[in-house]
């Protein structure tokens, strides 16, 4: 089992981020990744059934090295995080 950024992996991953961003085809924006569970990957907004659900939403901050911003990811399993 192996995960982004595993030691052995995050030199290549983050070089290929970087190669995606200069040519625009990524890029850092605000909004919602809807991640499945079950297929371990992010859905398209088109693939999604959505529905109103009472709920929390629990999130934390971290500072992101490179810059002063803060990263702020959420989601609604506070085990997740």
């Amino acid at each position: 089992e192996r995960f982004t950024m595993d030691p052995a992996l995050s030199v290549g991953v983050s070089e290929a981020f970087v190669r995606l961003h200069e040519r625009g085809l990524v890029y850092r924006g605000t909004y919602m990744v809807n991640w499945s569970p079950g297929l371990m990957t992010a859905v398209s907004d088109l693939e999604v059934e959505y529905s109103e659900e009472e709920g929390k939403l629990y999130y934390f901050k971290y500072l992101v090295e490179s810059d002063s911003e803060e990263g702020k990811p959420a989601d609604i399993d506070k085990e997740f995080l």
